[in-house]
């Protein structure tokens, strides 16, 4: 999915959600659900270009982090304990 995808259009994608790049999904998926619902077709002053962006840039975010793992501070944790068996994002 990411074949052909520059870093500037995955910090377009961040900037359109206004997103910092250190965010978690539950975050990410709250200011994706007021920005949608904010410029929703047919809300009363929708933006069908802007909803559209929207919900592109929410996409791609996400699929991004699902499969990269966007949160660096798992990185970090292995670094810092490579023989742990616990999985540090589920909390098992």
């Amino acid at each position: 999915m990411f074949q052909g995808l520059e870093y500037s259009d995955f910090e377009k994608a961040l900037t359109t959600l206004g997103v910092v790049s250190k965010t978690d999904k539950k975050t990410l998926h709250k200011l994706y659900l007021s920005l949608s619902k904010e410029f929703h077709p047919d809300a009363p002053n929708g933006d069908t270009v802007k909803f559209q962006a929207i919900n592109d840039a929410y996409q791609l975010v996400k699929t991004y982090m699902e499969n990269y793992r966007f949160d660096f501070d798992e990185v970090e944790f292995k670094k810092q304990y490579p023989f742990s068996k616990s999985d540090w994002l589920s909390g098992r």
